[in-house]
């Protein structure tokens, strides 16, 4: 668990997911969301405690993220 991993990663999604999901949620949210991509997503997580993550693992992260999101956000009818 890193606070500079997670920081990143939510820097990768969508403003409008952020936007719709109420404050006095949003931190759960986003650090659950970040649980689940350490736990399923070990090796793609550890890249981004590194200083710098690949291109690559950018793109990767930035899908992984979003398609978590707008599935969460359509399960709660959000979007």
């Amino acid at each position: 668990m890193s606070d500079q991993a997670d920081k990143k990663i939510l820097e990768l999604v969508k403003p409008e997911y952020m936007k719709k999901i109420p404050f006095f949620i949003r931190n759960h949210a986003t650090t659950n969301t970040c649980r689940l991509i350490e736990r399923e997503f070990n090796e793609l997580y550890q890249q981004f405690e590194l200083d710098e993550p690949s291109a690559e693992a950018t793109e990767m992260m930035t899908k992984v993220v979003n398609d978590i999101f707008m599935e969460r956000m359509k399960k709660h009818n959000m979007l």
